[in-house]
């Protein structure tokens, strides 16, 4: 400061901050102002001074005096300057802008220009020669002196007389107007700004001048104002990016006491730097670097000279002061009445103050404990009564009258419903204690008292209302809880004068009562009297005045735990007969799937082997191939060092790849050894089943085991094994075995037979002989689907299309080749030769139908097309067919697949091209005539691609035509229904050796007395009641007695009824001397042990009639794959009888509605049809299930089977097995003698054979004639004809393993049109032998009277069999074929 000794002075009003500091930069600024280093002061109210170091700076700014500072964006600042501070002594005459001097020679007029301009003018070329220009138009030159800031104007004598010199004046200062106003002279103040333009100098040109000044951070811009605002806003950018901002965590309340100093500092010494508030307790400091840190340094030490201190307290109250506003009414209060301000923050349940006075915070602190106040009052022994709620009412009107103009009080009820209500009351001291003394007010006049009172009985505590009601105590304030432990007494709580009052009052009636202790004795006497017996009890209160109140003497919760504890399970020999009634609680299903064994999910999966080897069938290998290596280790340490026999079976544990937890492996023998192929089959078979039940296995899969190469078992007898021994092990079975699963594989040779005759087999076992369902279901993989497309119904049929009734058959075929056997050769030569006629030559263009009629064929036409092999066209002609058949009104049409067998196309492209052309066709066209289309597909690869092919384009909504079982509707305990499997649990009566006493001994103590207490007024009344409640008990009991014969017989599930019966009934069972029972109880409960053995009475006769009738009656119902199957005992009776109004179940558990007019039945819940049939059997032979009726006198009877029927389908399948021939009608042969006498030879064999050999039932091929066939029909095959085609084998009766052979114009002589006839028969093989040309008999098996049954032509793998006794075969079948 001593070295600024040269001042300065001017006045100006209300200077800033900001222009303080332009002024101050603008005379440091020599080459703008004159002067140099400086200083600026205000030394008066309007007075500032300039001091300058050299004298030098303060002449040349003074010899200026009038000063013009230009400030981008605001107005210019005008500064007039005087070398003292008496603003008399300085008034001098304005010095003009503009000066002029006049000369004799000629006119001048000078300018005073910033000394930047002047350069600028100087330095660009442009800018001085359109000066100059401009000038010349009114004869005029300048001369720029820059050390004076002048520009001075000179005007040409010779202008003299052509411009006078207003008008020339007037034109040079519109000059000089101009170029003020073209060119912008700006001054860069900001250092930062400064020192980018002199870091960016390069960004001067020939019409932009950048000067920097050195030592003064100033910058100056001069130039065309266009280009210079472009240059500032260039700059403007790069400085913001350069600036910074920073955040400094202070609260808003803290911020409040330091505001006025820190922004006081910032405008002085940081006027770039700017404040924003973000966040919560959180400044934002945004500017150049140096100022934010500079700012962020300040703002924190001004931040620690706060003073702080924490008032502990509690979180109402911090609460109080949040809602209320009382924070705002405190600092407002502080603000007043204190020196320095206070600020108040809540932390949690804590007060914070805050201020930069330590006094001041002691003060504020004593002011908030005084005036604030949170108090918290017990309501523990105060009645919640009307006191209380006007308590509450009064506390509401002192709180809301406190509040009426701010919030100074808040009222809290606390655990009202607890035993220790509370109320919380929180604000200005004033106004808590007011409320306060309102509630020690109403404490004192309303305090709880607690009394009690001893009673006589502690069944009078039980029941105290009842004496408070014959006392005739009135409702009031006071408690009353009586209780009985430890000792009898009622306890009393209220205020104190109302709880005294009621003691006494109670005490005076307690003592005037007359007391009684009464027993009523009787078998369920305690019952009756929790029952029917309550309304006699009310009766006898009203009647006679008194109070009648029950005994517990302990002994009912005694003889309570003793029925708990006693069941029925100690009668002798009771828990095997309940092992055999759990058994029946599972339901067992078979599933035939199509795929691999190793694909499957059981418990247990079956696999055949040889001679102990894991991999010696093609089965065991593809287990080792999924299972790996560990399987083979697992079957050598399981096998170990012992030798299997055919029939035993090797338990192999499973690896984690398989779905399976065991693998029983079974010896097998190879085919050729007499029979111990079969035989070891049939024994491992059944050792596989008992090992399922020994180790409770729920679920086994196995395969049909000996049609393949190895065992070469034919597919009939295979099939007959595995389901005689799965019905025979069902027909034993506790239940523990649930599913069985039969896995085929598909594009196996016999894969198709092999799923018709096990589901054909199965199907037909599925009820027994004695009307019991051995299983609950059985499904596959194969069963019809039918899928809704707009409105035709899609079906997918795995079967043969010749046997199909369509209006519309579709025949494939190429046009040429009508001989080849197949689908196409069948349709012709059932249609016959006229339509084959029509075929021949027959040009149909590519994707088109050509129509015949149906000739013999059962359908209303045929279409007949070619599928080229050719995708495109296949899909064409899928639609065009639905397009016909809509066309020709056709409702329904028969598809096969077309090109996917001789054609040899994919199944699954020829799938996706028929399917998508029905698509086309159906969808949208608003069908009316057709409504069903079935797709008939001959093999299960086929049917399976076009299964997955249809969901895919049709999606999920399938159903299948085998509808799943449904749920039953009648009681299941774990899993089997009642009403249909009930029939095998009703022969499970007690053994008669147990008889009643062994239910006597096993049924808990009853406890026969009912004791009470009777209370009244006088002895009279309460022993009349004693003697009312005796007289009302024993006119509701009764007694019944029962002969021994009428409960000899009482089946388990009847037993355990009358066990619980007399147990809950409370009824007393006793013998009397006749041998016979009587129960004594209630009548109710009397009537219904009576009603009981009535219905087991009546159960012993029904059951009688119901087997008697099932051996002469036979009702079947058609299953879902066409197989007649019979129905369960008890339906057989329901329908027999015509007792069908709430419908029928059948074996699978399907509920169905019957209409015995029609024979018919439909299923309750998917709505299917089917037929029903009622089979006549004689005494001594029981008609097959197959067989159409017949009365006794009908021996022989021939029926047409129909070709849609399974039956018919079976036959012609395992027909066409070896013949390519058409079959054009099968005839079923019902003739009872015959098949009496042939059932009777067939148990003959079966009881001299044994299990494992049996009567060897096959079905074998007889060829005849036209002239053989009705004698053979009549009297059966006549071995005395053996001859007529050789007799290589011996003189008997000839059939043959394959149809072909019989089929042969030898054996099946062709009649005059061609066709043909063949029996198809059961033959009774048993044990048979090498046969030779001369015998007449079967030679000896065992000497000396033991034959074989039959003889073959090779004893490995036979084609023919002969018999040699009449009764050893029937002619089952017919067929005509041709």
């Amino acid at each position: 400061m001593e070295n600024y000794q040269y001042a300065v002075f001017f006045k100006a009003n209300n200077l800033s901050d900001v222009e303080v500091k332009q002024i101050h930069k603008y005379f440091s600024i020599k080459r703008r102002s004159g002067g140099g280093q400086c200083e600026i002061n205000k030394v008066g109210d309007n007075t500032y001074n300039i001091s300058f170091i050299n004298k030098e700076a303060q002449e040349r700014v003074l010899g200026r005096k009038d000063h013009v500072i230009n400030i981008s964006g605001q107005e210019e600042i005008r500064v007039s300057l005087r070398c003292d501070n008496d603003p008399e002594s300085s008034k001098q005459p304005e010095a003009s802008a503009n000066q002029e001097c006049a000369s004799a020679k000629s006119m001048e007029k000078v300018f005073k220009l910033d000394s930047y301009l002047l350069r600028y003018l100087t330095e660009c070329e442009k800018a001085n020669s359109d000066l100059e220009k401009k000038l010349s138009l009114i004869s005029s030159t300048f001369k720029i002196h820059i050390d004076s800031e002048e520009v001075v104007v000179a005007r040409d004598p010779a202008a003299k007389d052509n411009c006078p010199l207003k008008k020339w004046e007037f034109a040079v200062d519109q000059v000089f107007e101009t170029l003020k106003s073209r060119y912008n002279v700006y001054f860069e103040v900001d250092r930062k700004k400064s020192e980018i333009l002199e870091e960016h100098h390069y960004l001067s040109g020939d019409n932009l001048k950048i000067y920097c000044e050195e030592d003064t951070f100033l910058a100056v811009v001069v130039g065309e104002w266009k280009q210079v605002e472009k240059i500032l806003k260039f700059v403007s950018g790069l400085h913001d990016q350069q600036q910074i901002q920073q955040e400094c965590r202070v609260s808003e309340k803290q911020f409040a006491l330091i505001k006025e100093k820190f922004e006081s500092y910032i405008k002085s010494d940081l006027p770039a730097l700017k404040i924003t508030q973000e966040k919560t307790d959180v400044l934002l400091l945004k500017g150049p670097e140096e100022e934010v840190h500079a700012g962020e340094k300040e703002l924190l030490n001004l931040a620690k000279e706060i003073k702080e201190k924490r008032i502990l307290s509690h979180r109402p109250l911090m609460t109080f002061l949040e809602s209320s506003g009382g924070i705002q009414h405190f600092e407002n209060q502080f603000q007043q009445s204190l020196r320095s301000p206070v600020m108040l923050e809540t932390s949690g349940s804590d007060l914070l103050l805050l201020s930069l006075s330590d006094g001041a915070l002691q003060e504020a602190a004593a002011a908030v404990q005084r005036d604030l106040c949170l108090e918290t009052m017990h309501l523990k022994n105060t009645q919640k009564s009307a006191a209380f709620n006007t308590l509450k009412e009064d506390l509401s009107k002192a709180v809301k009258q406190a509040n009426r103009d701010s919030v100074k009080v808040e009222l809290k009820y606390l655990d009202e419903s607890s035993s220790d209500p509370k109320v919380q009351m929180v604000g200005y001291t004033t106004e808590v204690n007011r409320l306060k003394n309102i509630m020690l007010e109403y404490k004192i006049n309303h305090q709880n008292h607690h009394d009690s009172l001893p009673l006589p009985r502690p069944e009078m505590a039980d029941h105290f209302p009842e004496i408070l009601s014959m006392a005739g105590v009135k409702k009031s304030s006071v408690e009353i809880k009586p209780t009985s432990f430890p000792s009898p007494c009622v306890h009393l709580t209220g205020p104190r004068c109302e709880v005294e009052s009621l003691k006494d009052s109670l005490e005076s009636f307690i003592h005037s009562l007359v007391t009684k202790q009464f027993e009523v004795k009787g078998p369920g006497v305690q019952l009756f009297f929790r029952s029917d017996g309550a309304e006699t009890l009310k009766l006898v209160k009203s009647s006679y005045m008194v109070c009648i109140l029950p005994i517990d003497d302990g002994r009912n919760r005694g003889n309570m735990s003793i029925y708990m504890n006693t069941g029925f399970q100690s009668l002798p020999s009771a828990a095997s007969a309940a092992s055999a009634q759990h058994s029946l609680d599972f339901e067992i299903h078979i599933k035939v799937v199509v795929g691999s064994l190793e694909q499957q999910q059981a418990d247990v999966f079956v696999a055949p082997m040889i001679n102990t080897n894991l991999t010696s069938t093609l089965i065991g290998s593809s287990l080792l191939k999924k299972a790996g290596q560990q399987l083979q280790t697992n079957f050598n340490n399981a096998k170990g060092k012992c030798t299997l026999t055919p029939g035993d079976v090797l338990e192999v544990d499973a690896t984690p790849a398989l779905g399976c937890s065991k693998v029983f492996f079974v010896e097998c023998v190879p085919k050729g050894k007499n029979h111990n192929s079969e035989k070891a089959l049939r024994c491992g078979l059944g050792r596989v089943f008992a090992l399922c039940e020994l180790n409770s296995w729920s679920s086994i899969a196995l395969p049909i085991i000996g049609p393949g190469i190895v065992l070469s078992i034919p597919v009939k007898d295979a099939v007959n094994i595995l389901t005689h021994e799965i019905c025979g092990f069902l027909s034993r079975s506790t239940g523990c075995l649930q599913t069985i699963c039969i896995a085929i594989m598909p594009n196996y040779a016999h894969s198709e037979e092999m799923f018709q005759t096990v589901c054909a087999d199965l199907s037909a076992k599925m009820v027994d002989n004695t009307g019991q369902a051995l299983f609950h279901s059985l499904t596959s993989d194969l069963d019809e689907i039918i899928m809704p497309v707009d409105r035709v119904e899609l079906h997918l049929v795995f079967g043969d299309i010749t046997n199909e009734t369509t209006n519309a058959i579709v025949n494939t075929t190429d046009f040429k080749d009508f001989q080849t056997s197949g689908v196409c050769k069948d349709i012709l030569t059932k249609a016959g030769p006229h339509v084959q006629g029509q075929l021949t030559g027959a040009q149909v263009p590519s994707g088109q139908i050509f129509t015949t009629p149906p000739g013999g064929f059962p359908c209303k036409t045929i279409m007949h097309v070619c599928g080229e092999r050719d995708t495109g066209v296949i899909k064409t002609l899928a639609k065009e067919i639905v397009v016909q058949c809509e066309r020709s009104h056709y409702q329904s049409v028969a598809i096969p697949a077309i090109c996917a067998g001789q054609g040899g196309l994919d199944p699954n492209v020829v799938a996706k091209s028929i399917l998508e052309g029905i698509k086309d066709g159906v969808q949208g066209a608003n069908l009316q005539y057709l409504k069903t289309i079935r797709i008939i597909l001959l093999k299960i690869n086929v049917f399976l691609e076009f299964k997955a092919m249809a969901q895919q384009i049709f999606g999920g909504n399938t159903q299948l035509t085998a509808p799943a079982p449904l749920v039953p509707t009648s009681i299941t305990s774990r899993g089997r229904n009642r009403s249909t499997f009930s029939s095998r649990s009703r022969s499970l009566s007690i053994p008669h050796s147990i008889d009643l006493s062994s239910l006597v001994t096993a049924l808990p103590v009853t406890d026969n007395t009912a004791p009470f207490l009777v209370i009244g007024h006088t002895s009279n009344e309460v022993s009349d009641a004693c003697r009312e409640l005796q007289r009302a008990y024993d006119s509701q009991c009764s007694t019944h007695s029962f002969h021994p014969e009428e409960t000899e017989h009482l089946t388990l599930d009847e037993m355990n009824q009358l066990h619980s019966k007399i147990n809950s009934l409370h009824l007393q069972l006793e013998r009397i001397s006749s041998g016979g029972w009587v129960v004594k109880g209630l009548k109710d409960g009397v009537n219904e042990v009576f009603r009981l053995i009535q219905g087991a009475l009546l159960r012993q006769v029904r059951e009688k009639d119901q087997t008697s009738l099932f051996t002469q009656v036979t009702w079947c119902i058609l299953g879902p794959r066409g197989v007649w199957q019979k129905v369960p005992i008890e339906v057989n009776y329901k329908l027999e009888r015509n007792d069908v109004k709430d419908g029928i179940v059948d074996a699978q558990g399907v509920k169905w509605t019957v209409d015995l007019r029609k024979m018919e039945a439909t299923a309750c819940d998917s709505g299917q049809v089917t037929a029903l049939k009622r089979l006549e059997n004689l005494s001594d032979f029981s008609l097959p299930i197959n067989w159409d009726n017949m009365s006794q006198n009908d021996h022989l009877k021939v029926t047409d089977l129909d070709p849609q029927s399974a039956e018919y389908q079976n036959v012609k399948a395992d027909f066409k097995k070896t013949v390519t021939k058409t079959v054009l009608k099968i005839e079923r042969i019902q003739n009872m003698n015959l098949r009496r006498l042939y059932e009777g030879r067939k148990k003959e064999l079966e009881s001299r054979n044994g299990l494992t050999v049996g009567a060897g039932e096959k079905t074998l091929y007889h060829g005849t004639s036209e002239v053989s066939c009705s004698s053979i029909m009549k009297s059966n095959f006549n071995r005395n004809y053996a001859g007529q085609n050789a007799t290589n084998f011996g003189h008997g009766t000839y059939f043959a393993v394959n149809a072909s052979y019989s089929a042969q114009p030898t054996y099946a002589v062709p009649a005059a049109d061609g066709t043909q006839l063949m029996f198809v028969a059961r033959v009774l093989t048993g044990h048979y032998a090498q046969g030779q040309a001369n015998m007449k008999t079967p030679p000896v098996r065992v000497a000396p009277d033991q034959y074989y049954d039959s003889v073959v032509d090779k004893t490995q793998n036979p084609s023919m069999f002969v018999v040699f006794h009449d009764c050893q075969a029937y002619p089952d079948y017919l067929i005509t074929f041709k």
